[in-house]
């Protein structure tokens, strides 16, 4: 592979920024499910990643995400990498609900990456990546019609990665990132089939030191109960 190991800890940041706030839709009171899928992609690794959560009472998320990532041919050869992202998000402030003029949130995450090649078979190279990821968001609904809204958001994203390759005689090297800061910015559309069940068009980027990345995620949220009166 022609690029450093420490390049790899860009994938983390393809997590974070198709993560999928279920509550950040639903009023405080409602538990409700959703599921989405989505496609980012920066200069160096592109992929699709699937992620079904839960909202409870409108305050909470519990998600877990699983994605495919590959790495650009021409700079790592054939590497590819699978990801899984547990999170759970907690909302501090919510506009549909209160008299805030904003909803706030801040979320926590852990992704456990397993990172594949052919450059790895010779060796017997086991490498495997570890990352927390923390945030904080700010959005505002913005009515378009009595069915459809967008909610524009802008957050600060935390990354601090470890990644550890182990080859067949034992030998292990260990590379730790600093902590990588990111802007994540993103113009969810939002329009609802129902008065429980609603679908969502998200695109978003995230800038970071080292990279622009693009994503764009679509998913459906159902409420299972009524918002508080």
């Amino acid at each position: 592979m022609k690029r450093t190991v420490p390049a790899f800890f860009a994938i983390f940041f393809l997590a974070a920024l198709a993560a999928y706030p279920q509550s950040s839709f639903l009023k405080t009171g409602q538990t409700g499910l959703g599921i989405s899928g989505a496609f980012t992609a920066n200069p160096n690794v592109s992929g699709f990643s699937g992620r079904a959560g839960i909202a409870l009472y409108g305050i909470f998320d519990l998600s877990v995400s699983e994605g495919r990532n590959a790495y650009d041919p021409v700079l790592f050869g054939d590497l590819k990498a699978t990801s899984t992202v547990p999170e759970i998000r907690a909302y501090l402030a919510k506009q549909n609900s209160s008299k805030s003029p904003v909803t706030a949130s801040i979320s926590v995450g852990y992704a456990s990456d397993k990172f594949s090649s052919p450059d790895f078979v010779p060796d017997g190279i086991v490498m495997r990546g570890n990352s927390m990821l923390f945030s904080g968001t700010i959005s505002r609904d913005v009515l378009l019609s009595r069915k459809a809204y967008v909610q524009p958001y802008a957050g600060i994203g935390y990354t601090s990665t470890t990644v550890k390759a182990t080859n067949s005689r034992g030998v292990t090297l260990v590379f730790t990132s600093d902590i990588l800061i990111s802007l994540n910015l993103g113009v969810p559309l939002v329009y609802g089939l129902s008065d429980r069940t609603m679908v969502v068009l998200q695109p978003s980027l995230s800038l970071d030191k080292n990279d622009v990345t693009f994503a764009i995620s679509l998913g459906l949220i159902a409420a299972l109960t009524k918002a508080r009166i």
